[in-house]
This record gives C-alpha cells, sequence and structure tokens, in this order.
C-alpha cells in the first residue's frame, strides 16, 4: 500500500504561488528606491508599497506554516541564505545610507523565508501544482503583454525610452529580458517532465511566448545569456557533443553580436559602457571590503564618474551595468567571497541528488535559467538586487525540483 503524502493547506500553496508570481515584477519597487526617478515607472509609491505589503502577507503565512511545523532549514539554504543575506547585513551597517541597506537586507530576509517553506512544503499537494499552474499562466500572459505593447506602441515613453524594444511590464528591454530568460527556461523544464495536459500545454505555450518575447526585446546581453544556457543546459544532460556545438555557436554569436551593432539601441552606449565599467571598477578599489552599501552606489557615483561616463542621475549612474562589479561596489570583497560561497552550496547540494530520484530536467532547467542570468549580468543588472529578489527564490525551486520533480500527485 503506498503511503499517503501529507497535505499542505490551500492557503499556504496560494501564499508561495503568490509570492514567486509579485517577486518578478521587483523592478516595480522603483519609485520606493532612494536613486533619482529614472525611466519609465509603473507604479507609484503606493502601488508599490502594496505590491510590497502583499509579498510579505505571502511571507508570513509561510513563516506560520514553518513555525507550526517546526521545520529545520536544510544545511544548504543555511549556507546560501547565511552568506548572501549576512555580508549585505554588515555591509549595510557600514555603508553610506544603512536605512537603505537595511531595507534592502529586510527584503531579502522576506525572501528567505519564501526559500525556506518553497523547499520545505514543495512536495506536499497541492503546493507545486498550484505555483506551476499560477507562474506559467502569469508568465503567458506577461510576455503576450510585451508583445501587444510592443506592437501598438504603449505606453509611449517606454517605447520610446527603450528605441522600440520589448519592455514589457519592466523599466527596461534588459529587464525584461532577465524574466523572459528564468521563464523560458524554466517553463522548458516543466513541458519536458510535466505528465498532464494542462501542464504541459501551459509549460509549451510559455516556453513559446517567452522565447518571442526575448527576441522582441533586442537585448543582446539577453541573447548571449540565453545562448550561455543552451551550453550549460546541455553539458547538464552530459549531451557533450551538444554542448560543443552549441558552445562553438556561442563564441561565433558573441563576435557577431560585439562586431556587428544591433538595431534600436541608445548608440550612446558604445561609448559610454566602458567609462560606466570603470566607475565600478574605482568604487571596488575605494571601498575594498564591505563597498559602499547597498543602494549607496549612486550617492558615489558623481565623484569617481570618468570623462565620458553617464551623467549623474541618469540610468547608467545607477549601477556599473555588470552585476559582479556591482557586487563589489556595493558590498565589497567580503560580498564577493559570500557570492561565491552561496553558489559552491547550491551546486553541492544539488550534486548530491540521489540516484534513482526524479526526473533531474526541470532542475537542471532552473539552473540553466540561472546560469542565463549569471551571463546576462556581465554585461547589465544590479548586484544586490538580482540576489534578493532573483537568486534566492530560484535557488529554492531548483532545489525543490531536484528532492520531488514536478508536481506530485497524491495516491489515491
Amino acid at each position: 500500500m503506498t503511503q499517503r503524502r501529507p497535505r499542505a493547506s490551500v492557503h499556504l500553496a496560494v501564499a508561495l504561488a503568490v509570492f514567486f508570481v509579485a517577486v518578478q515584477f521587483y523592478t516595480s519597487l522603483a519609485s520606493l528606491s532612494p536613486t533619482p526617478p529614472v525611466g519609465y515607472v509603473f507604479l507609484n509609491r503606493a502601488g508599490a508599497s502594496g505590491l510590497i505589503a502583499l509579498m510579505v502577507a505571502a511571507a508570513l503565512v509561510a513563516l506560520v506554516e514553518l513555525l507550526r511545523a517546526r521545520a529545520a532549514v536544510p544545511f544548504a539554504s543555511r549556507l546560501i541564505l547565511g552568506a548572501w543575506i549576512g555580508t549585505a547585513f554588515g555591509a549595510a551597517l557600514l555603508g553610506l545610507d544603512p536605512r537603505s541597506g537595511l531595507e534592502v537586507v529586510g527584503m531579502m530576509g522576506v525572501a528567505a523565508i519564501f526559500h525556506v517553506a518553497l523547499v520545505r512544503f514543495y512536495p506536499e499537494p497541492p503546493v507545486a501544482r498550484t505555483l506551476w499552474v499560477v507562474y506559467l499562466g502569469v508568465g503567458i500572459v506577461v510576455s503576450l503583454a510585451g508583445l501587444a505593447m510592443l506592437a501598438t506602441h504603449r505606453p509611449v515613453a517606454l517605447y520610446a525610452l527603450n528605441h522600440g524594444r520589448a519592455a514589457g511590464l519592466f523599466v527596461t528591454a534588459n529587464q525584461f529580458a532577465t524574466y523572459l530568460l528564468l521563464m523560458a527556461y524554466v517553463a522548458l523544464g516543466v513541458a519536458l517532465v510535466a505528465r498532464d495536459r494542462l501542464l504541459r500545454g501551459l509549460a509549451w505555450t510559455a516556453t513559446a511566448v517567452a522565447a518571442l518575447a526575448l527576441l522582441a526585446t533586442f537585448s543582446r546581453s539577453g541573447w548571449i545569456g540565453a545562448a550561455a544556457g543552451v551550453v550549460f543546459l546541455f553539458m547538464l544532460l552530459r549531451r557533450r557533443m551538444a554542448a560543443l556545438v552549441a558552445g562553438v555557436a556561442f563564441v561565433a554569436a558573441l563576435g557577431a553580436l560585439a562586431a556587428i551593432p544591433v538595431a534600436r539601441h541608445d548608440p550612446a552606449d558604445a561609448f559610454n559602457r566602458v567609462a560606466t565599467l570603470a566607475a565600478g571598477v574605482r568604487a571596488a578599489m575605494l571601498f575594498p571590503l564591505t563597498g559602499v552599501g547597498p543602494m549607496s552606489y549612486w550617492r558615489v557615483y558623481p565623484s569617481i564618474r570618468p570623462p565620458g561616463a553617464a551623467e549623474p542621475g541618469s540610468f547608467g549612474a545607477l549601477h556599473p551595468h555588470d552585476v559582479y562589479l556591482s557586487l563589489a561596489g556595493e558590498v565589497g570583497l567580503t560580498g564577493l567571497l559570500a557570492l561565491g560561497l552561496g553558489w559552491v552550496a547550491f551546486a553541492r547540494a544539488l550534486g548530491r541528488r540521489a540516484p534513482g530520484g526524479p526526473d533531474p530536467r526541470l532542475a537542471f532547467a532552473v539552473c540553466a535559467g540561472l546560469a542565463a542570468t549569471l551571463v546576462q549580468g556581465i554585461f547589465d543588472t544590479i548586484g544586490i538586487v538580482q540576489m534578493t529578489f532573483v537568486w534566492i527564490p530560484y535557488t529554492a525551486l531548483a532545489l525543490a525540483a531536484a528532492e520531488a520533480g514536478i508536481a506530485p500527485a497524491e495516491p489515491a
């Protein structure tokens, strides 16, 4: 007789799904940022505060269930969360704007509750299935909305600021590309392993529309990240020849994108990006140990701005457009070491997956999506923001999928 799985409460399943969907729209929190307002903002302060409240409420539901279950935090999660949140906390206290830094750390703590709860409760119906249906369904809507907004040139200001590139419900086309990279790879993983028609249909549809929207972003960093994700996924699947061919194609595409200007980009980027990176290096050298603190880079930028770099108050002045330089400047050498420690703990936890366990392709696809964003981060994205709103939630998803696979079916 097959043992019946324990069931999680429906409100917990909904709370985890709501949090995971809401956290995807972290760029809409820009109106709450201490940085100067830049670009098109979808939510005003009231709307952004409401989004924060929604995530906090969902996390509180998860926290109550964790306390009731007396759930222990897995060792890998303790290392990941301890390294990333601990170093951000220290950098915030020692940084130029402790208040803003501690607000970021607070959101990292909220994301950490989701991380632990998802890893703990994912195997219990109906958590996994609820999360997948909501996540994929919203992903389809968001991807199609981005394409529709591009086709109609609405909002006009967003279309103009992105030079005719799809940005969807995000501030920039590159931020939309980050969302689409994760959506496409995660949806592909679900499509490969799902057995029931609803999940499989949602997953293949989400994969297709996310890939189409990614093309419409004209994001060079997104395209490069997508190609790197393909190579990484083939390597995880041990398709060595396919990985080699994909790697050669990736290098060729990288050379082509570097040599041939891509349409619909700000021409100024070709001239000021090197100077922007130089400013990031300068910040890291001036504050080598703990950085300037989370969300404080923009405060020192006017003093370290090299000739030809973006003007203070512009989007290019908010971060050095490299996730690793961004971390080096915001949380210093300790942050980079914590970055490595967290990812090593994550990789080791996945490597300890029991032989004969669930189909690993879903977890591998989540990892490929993360790898794609890490490669994209070489050319864009903000380190502490990625750590908070992308790395913490998606590492939980990968760990949960590695342990339990796709939505577990409860025996009759």
